[in-house]
Parts: structure tokens; C-alpha cells; sequence
């Protein structure tokens, strides 16, 4: 899974909308005592559909509800006409998604220990707590909102939810993305262009962010979200708007080739990685992780987010230039607080890893009164070993380079 007016219906009615905007059909469910949200929010009945005659399933719909609430705001237009808005904005055809009110978790938490380790946790960690308001579910071609937080928002809030979702789902259902690569810097920029569009046209509030500049967008959050992921919202933003004119022309994005790593998207070349070869022995005491995101690399533009934390935006952008490849891990002792994260580079030639080593250093430097302390190392010409450490860790950890290869043991490797 990824983070209504007059067609309001019941809950939990799953039935599919059929292909292309002119066929979807809207099966009405009135729920008076849902006076908005849960009514707004049919279980798919809501989108799609044709069938169904008879009282349109309205007693199975109040079956599901057992304590209804009221909300203050109603949402109007119905999900129909948000599916038909944003399917005429991006210029596709596609199977209305379900609509449900569901069980989900209440907030989701974008820490990581990478991140953590690389960068330092913000003054105030809360804002690194997500509210899931809601999501979509590729398998089921589902928009579900949680049964928890929908009765707190208000009808324009629910509208946007529900547009982004939709947009999300045209995503899928036009094979752009998978799971794979749900987090990618296009997708979020694709994404953000549609719902500016949503925005401008349809809703009075504008809750899409804009910013004149990278440092502007930088200044407007914390180093630690702009490493996990505002840098991937304003560069994929700035790629997205390069490439078109409107969110309908985003399909080309897709079809022509959506850059392979965020070097292509930056520099609007095809140069590929080059080759890195890392592994890892781990004991049992010790739990490893990969990078944020489940990603194998954080690229040029996640190296350059990182390095920002500390340094000037221009420090950081020639420091990241001349990236070839990167990995990292992090690990947490199962014993006590020690943790460490390795982060490994090649690059285009030595004297680019010269300037990341020396940046590096200045990084480091820049940390040196906080809980993580930080090492570079060169165990080659074209490579460089970035570590974030606390207690135990560089006791417990062992680094080396042969034929090629680093390799990362930890707690004396397996047990």
C-alpha cells in the first residue's frame, strides 16, 4: 500500500468501476446519520459499478456501522466526480479504484537508522510522525481511509486524500510504477503535478507546497526530512515541470523512460552507476538494516540531502558531482545503545572522491559534539567508507577491501 456530495453511500459495498470515465456509474447509498464522512466515503459502491436494483444494498451498508458520528463538514463533489477530474487532468482512461473506510495505523514513522546515524534526529522528533489519513492498495485497486482519522477531517481535506489516492492508483493501473520504485523522486513529482492542477481548478485551499528554490524548500523543513524526503519532493517536482507542459503530458515521462537514478534526473544524462560491491557478516547480536525506504542507494541527490545537513548547498552539490554508486547499512546492538551505519561510495574518477573525502571531513567536523561520531576512509582511488558511529560500534566492526569489494563485519560476523 502507498500514503462526497451526491453520490454518498454506505460502507464496506465493493464494487469495481468499469474502464474509461464516460462508463463509471455511481450506486448511491444514503446514510442520513453519517451526515459526511463515513456516508461521503461508500465503500466502493460508491465508484463504479453498474447493477444493483432493489433499496441498492443500503441495509447491508447500515449493518456495518455500529456507532455513527457526525462530522461538521460534508464533502461535496462526490468521489465520482474527483475520479472524473483527475482521470480529465492527467488525460487517461482507467478502472475506478473502491472506496472503503477501513482499519489502518493512525501514523506511520519515517525515522530510519541510516538516516539517524547520518544525520541526527531533528529538535523535535515528533514531526518525523506521519498521520495516515489514508492510502491506496495497488492488489485491490482500493482508495482506503482510516476509520480512525476520516471523522476528524473536513470535506476539502477529504477531497484532496481522496484525488492524491486516485491519482496514486492511475499510476499503477497504467504500469508507470510498482512497489518497487513507489518512492521515486518522478513519482512524487508526477504526482505533485497533478494535484496542483487538482488544486488550481477545483479547491479554494491549496494544500500543495511550492517553493522558489531548493534552499527555500530546505529551510522550510529539517535536515532530516530533507534527506529522507523532501529533497526527492522538490527535485522531482523541478524534473516533472521541465519535462511538461501539464499533468496530462506526465504519461510521456513515463513511456519515454523515467530516469534509472536521481544523477540522470539531476544532470538530464544517461550515464548509468558504475559497478560497487559490498558485503556484510553480522552477528547474532547485532540487527542490521538497509537504507531507508528498503532502497540499495540513496544516489547523488540523497548524498548531496545528507551532506546538506551540515554543509552549504553548494559544498554539498560539488561534493555529491562525480557519484557513481553508493550503498549503505545500519546496525543496532541487541545488547546495549551502540549503533553504527556504513556508507559506501565509488565515483567517476579519484579526485571526485578526493572532494567527497574532504567535504566529508568538514561533515564530520560539523558533528563532532553529537551522539554519532563520524570516519571517512579511501580503501581505493575511486571509493570511500563513510561511518557513523556510537559507543561499541568501531570496537564491534571490522571493514575491509579486496578484489573489488568491501566488506562490512560486524560483532565478529555470524555466530
Amino acid at each position: 500500500m502507498t500514503d462526497s456530495g451526491s453520490g454518498r453511500g454506505g460502507i464496506d459495498i465493493e464494487e469495481r468501476g468499469r474502464t474509461g470515465r464516460a462508463m463509471t456509474t455511481v450506486r448511491s447509498l444514503a446514510i442520513v446519520a453519517l451526515v459526511v464522512t463515513a456516508a461521503s466515503l461508500a465503500g466502493c459502491g460508491m465508484l463504479g459499478g453498474g447493477g444493483g436494483g432493489g433499496d441498492g444494498g443500503d441495509s447491508e451498508a447500515q449493518g456495518n456501522v455500529d456507532a455513527p458520528r457526525e462530522v461538521a463538514e460534508p464533502m461535496d463533489p462526490s468521489a465520482t466526480e474527483v475520479f472524473d477530474r483527475v482521470t480529465e487532468i492527467m488525460g487517461v482512461e482507467a478502472e475506478a479504484p473502491g472506496v472503503r473506510v477501513t482499519n489502518l495505523p493512525t501514523s506511520r514513522n519515517v525515522s530510519s537508522p541510516f538516516v539517524t546515524a547520518m544525520v541526527g534526529l531533528p529538535d523535535d522528533p515528533q514531526r518525523l510522525t506521519n498521520p495516515i489519513n489514508a492510502t491506496y492498495d495497488p492488489e485491490e485497486n482500493s482508495v482506503l481511509f482510516n476509520d480512525e482519522a476520516v471523522f476528524d477531517l473536513n470535506g476539502s481535506q477529504i477531497e484532496y486524500q481522496l484525488a492524491y489516492n486516485i491519482a496514486l492508483g492511475l499510476h499503477y493501473q497504467n504500469d508507470w510504477i510498482d512497489d518497487e520504485d513507489s518512492q521515486s523522486a518522478v513519482l512524487r513529482g508526477t504526482l505533485n503535478a497533478v494535484m496542483r492542477e487538482y488544486t488550481d481548478e477545483h479547491m479554494d485551499t491549496n494544500y500543495v507546497d511550492a517553493y522558489d528554490s531548493a534552499e527555500a524548500a530546505f529551510e522550510s523543513t529539517t535536515a532530516y526530512e530533507w534527506a529522507t524526503y523532501e529533497a526527492l519532493n522538490y527535485y522531482g517536482a523541478e524534473y516533472v515541470a521541465s519535462q511538461t507542459d501539464s499533468a496530462s503530458d506526465i504519461q510521456s515521462i513515463y513511456e519515454g523512460g523515467v530516469p534509472e537514478t536521481t544523477e540522470q534526473l539531476l544532470h538530464d544524462t544517461d550515464e548509468g552507476a558504475t559497478d560497487l560491491s559490498v558485503t556484510t557478516n553480522v552477528s547474532n547480536w547485532w540487527i542490521d538494516e538497509r537504507m531507508p525506504r528498503l532502497e540499495a542507494t540513496l544516489g547523488e541527490l540523497g548524498t548531496r540531502a545528507v551532506l546538506r545537513s551540515q554543509l552549504s548547498a553548494s559544498e554539498a552539490t560539488a561534493a555529491a558531482d562525480g557519484w557513481g554508486n553508493d550503498t549503505g547499512m545500519a546496525f543496532t546492538s541487541a545488547r546495549n545503545e551502540s549503533a553504527g551505519a556504513v556508507w559506501v561510495h565509488s565515483w567517476d574518477s579519484a579526485s571526485e572522491a578526493d572532494e567527497f573525502a574532504n567535504a566529508t571531513e568538514a561533515y564530520a567536523e560539523a558533528r563532532a559534539d553529537g551522539t554519532y561520531a563520524v570516519n571517512v576512509t579511501r580503501p581505493a582511488e575511486d571509493t570511500t567508507v563513510v561511518v557513523a558511529h556510537r559507543g561499541t560500534f568501531m570496537q564491534n566492526a571490522e571493514i575491509t577491501y579486496a578484489g573489488g569489494t568491501v566488506e562490512v563485519v560486524v560483532g565478529g560476523g555470524s555466530s
